[in-house]
């Protein structure tokens, strides 16, 4: 995978199969191209306005599952302890949020939808109606626990580009083990993933359409870093492309240096970041992880489905890095998605970072969007973020650029 401004290029195959052809027959063309000229070639000063490229939408706390690889209700996720103090879960107000759909359309943001779980908002539906109002696009990153009543209504709005399902398991006992139901008990979200994926492809068809993209996401983890290629062999046929991640994740170590450098450059703890305390990254083997790869990446030439390996790392060498030393931060030295996407929590507060949402610039509940993209807090922030990388940057899925 090649990079180009510190930022990770999406695979050439991928780019020349699906995205140059959907853009040739898409009306919408012209906004993607500037999105991604914005995105590569947009000056980095922390002190200009600059336009929104994407806007993030965590649009609710609530999930029907729990996964051990999540920082919001894994083994220390801070919304599994949210709850357990008995404070209310959040959700995202649709009114607000058509609001700043409404204020940065001329912009073109890209929405990226998110949870908890995205389908367990109401509003999902109405949320891509009212994008596809202003020819704007989005994805949605689900569980596809719930989405089969609902995925053919959002893609009729024309406006859903890319739909993320996570993929963890090579079959239905495998997945179920690692996505497992809130309530306890025996899951069935390998069986509904597997058939959503068959649904889209069939609707598409029926439809004629190119969109949207089926993205599969795999997070390498303890129990399936021997099973890659049997995971890959799932979307062989099904998707476009196939991200497989190495994990997010931090130590104690670094979480008690994380909370050091941000109070002395923020002037306060912070509490977030300890969600990424895990360990089902902890007996992931190097070996093995880089045999898979290297078999997939060989299995998938000529194929529909095109694998991405996330950060862009393949040796047993290097794998053994990311997981012994989380100083290194694997080629990407700076933070670039600050200038580029505004993340958007359930309460509406406005973070510049997805994964460690401790720092909060405004809220889209009692301030227009600009007023906090553009405003002194965010600015601040990226001022800071160019002295250097926060200790637990350095494992955060958005330091690739995405």
């Amino acid at each position: 995978m090649a990079k180009f401004n510190g930022k990770a290029l999406l695979p050439w195959r991928f780019t020349t199969n699906w995205m140059i052809p959907a853009a040739l027959t898409d009306s919408q063309t012209p906004n993607m191209v500037v999105q991604q000229v914005r995105k590569y070639f947009l000056p980095r000063n922390p002190e200009k306005n600059v336009p929104v490229g994407q806007i993030s939408l965590r649009v609710n706390e609530v999930c029907n599952l729990r996964c051990g690889s999540c920082g919001q209700w894994g083994e220390n996720g801070h919304l599994r302890q949210k709850l357990e103090r008995g404070e209310k879960l959040q959700q995202l107000d649709f009114d607000v949020v058509k609001r700043v759909v409404f204020e940065t359309r001329r912009d073109k943001p890209f929405y990226y939808v998110w949870g908890g779980e995205p389908t367990m908002w109401k509003p999902l539906v109405p949320l891509f109606e009212e994008l596809a109002k202003y020819k704007l696009r989005g994805s949605i990153v689900t569980n596809a626990q719930e989405l089969d009543g609902i995925i053919e209504d959002i893609i009729n709005t024309g406006a859903l580009s890319i739909l993320f399902l996570s993929l963890d398991g090579w079959d239905s006992a495998s997945q179920n083990i690692m996505r497992a139901p809130a309530g306890g008990g025996v899951s069935d979200n390998f069986e509904k993933t597997m058939a959503v994926m068959e649904k889209v492809k069939e609707i598409k068809a029926r439809k004629k359409l190119k969109f949207p993209m089926v993205i599969p996401i795999t997070v390498i983890s303890n129990e399936n870093y021997s099973h890659l290629v049997d995971i890959h062999k799932l979307v062989l046929n099904k998707a476009q492309l196939h991200p497989f991640y190495y994990g997010w994740f931090i130590t104690e170590e670094r979480a008690a240096l994380h909370e050091k450098i941000f109070e002395l450059r923020f002037g306060y703890k912070p509490q977030n970041h300890r969600g990424y305390l895990k360990s089902c990254f902890n007996d992931v083997d190097p070996k093995v992880t880089a045999e898979q790869i290297r078999e997939l990446l060989a299995m998938s030439k000529g194929k529909v489905c095109i694998p991405h390996i996330l950060p862009d790392i393949y040796t047993e060498e290097q794998i053994k890095r990311y997981y012994n030393d989380h100083a290194w931060h694997c080629g990407y030295p700076k933070c670039e998605s600050i200038y580029y996407t505004a993340e958007v929590s359930p309460d509406g507060r406005v973070t510049p970072c997805r994964d460690y949402q401790d720092y909060t610039v405004g809220n889209i509940n009692e301030q227009n969007f600009y007023d906090i993209w553009n405003g002194k807090n965010f600015k601040t922030f990226r001022r800071e973020m160019k002295k250097g990388l926060l200790p637990v940057c350095t494992r955060c899925c958005g330091l690739q650029g995405f």
